[in-house]
């Protein structure tokens, strides 16, 4: 048997780059998110001693494999291979394998879902008990002190979590998460009115945390009030959606988008204004996903335009996917094995 693992991605309506250093542990920040019906799966086959480590990517088609853990070469998949080497002890044999339902630079959060997955799926191959947020911080430093990758780690807890949270960043240091309670019918309301539309214009998320960071200290540079406006967008929206005041996450939605477009030339997307603009006869309402510059945007539709607002999105070469929320976050289960001859087939793929 094998040991299997899924996690969902995320939409970030606000807060996003707050949850980052310099600015979280400086000035404190607060994220909401919302884990949605789109996954991210990792599968771990424990093998025979002398079988040694192959890792494999069925997104991309790439694996890379090694007698140990050891020996595995640097470049290929590094960052597998920075979960393998920090969690597989030296003398074991596996096969690692991922796969992803959302394509890179969504700005859905894929990687830090990814690295949630395989702490998950590894974590249960070789019996190690961990609690949901647990998860969620080995993941994220594995990203951000073994890789050195920056950005915050918003992703990791919404994949671990799912639901709806609110993320709060204390000053020094430190995270807490809460469960945003909303009543049946907000749900139902936010479910059905909003849309998650990919453009198709991928970002790299590290290049544009690098460049916020790089601003964030400058002279005159937008970046800090950015943050702080989407911070306190974020605070407002948790509020608002308690409270079932739909106008009020409207507004913050919007308030999000503009001050992500503020934080940086590379946050910003010429595409996204487009479809923005195209789309305005059917929203109320829009916010470009993750650190912006493209990928995926959530928006939430007049009523009785949901449908125009999914043929016409699709017209200007979108695609549209339905906004389910997903709150079982992080989950593991027994797969059958992986086949000999599935193994021999990716172990060719890896040469």
């Amino acid at each position: 048997m094998k040991s299997c693992s899924r996690a969902p991605v995320r939409v970030d309506p606000a807060g996003g780059g707050t949850d980052a250093p310099p600015f979280s542990v400086e000035q404190g920040g607060t994220v909401v998110n919302f884990a949605i019906d789109r996954h991210v799966f990792a599968s771990v086959d424990r093998l025979a001693s002398g079988n040694g480590v192959t890792i494999y990517s069925e997104d991309l088609q790439m694996g890379v494999t090694a007698d140990t853990v050891s020996n595995l070469p640097m470049g290929r998949l590094g960052f597998l291979q920075a979960f393998v080497r920090r969690l597989v002890p030296a003398d074991e044999s596996i096969l690692l394998v991922t796969e992803s339902d959302v394509p890179a630079g969504a700005g859905l959060g894929g990687s830090g879902a990814l690295g949630v997955a395989v702490v998950a799926a590894l974590d249960h191959a070789f019996g190690q008990k961990r609690t949901p947020s647990e998860t969620a911080r080995i993941a994220n430093e594995i990203e951000r002190k073994d890789l050195g990758y920056p950005g915050g780690s918003q992703d990791s807890f919404a994949a671990a979590l799912g639901g709806i949270n609110k993320l709060e960043y204390t000053k020094g240091g430190g995270v807490a998460h809460r469960a945003l309670k909303l009543s049946n019918d907000t749900l139902i309301e936010l479910e059905h009115n909003s849309l998650m539309i990919y453009t198709s214009e991928a970002h790299v998320s590290g290049n544009i945390h690098q460049d916020i960071l790089d601003s964030y200290g400058m002279k005159d540079s937008t970046t800090f009030t950015a943050l702080l406006s989407l911070r306190d967008a974020a605070n407002s929206m948790a509020v608002a959606l308690e409270c079932g005041d739909m106008d009020g996450y409207i507004d913050n939605l919007n308030l999000s988008c503009e001050s992500l477009y503020r934080l940086h030339a590379s946050c910003d997307s010429i595409a996204h204004r487009k479809y923005c603009s195209d789309l305005e006869d059917h929203i109320l309402g829009r916010k470009t996903c993750g650190a912006g510059g493209g990928g995926g945007m959530v928006v939430y539709t007049k009523p009785g335009h949901r449908q125009a607002c999914m043929l016409r999105a699709r017209e200007l070469g979108g695609e549209v996917w339905p906004f389910t929320l997903d709150y079982k976050g992080v989950v593991t289960w027994l797969g059958k094995s992986t086949s000999k001859n599935f193994f021999q087939k990716i172990q060719s793929r890896c040469r």
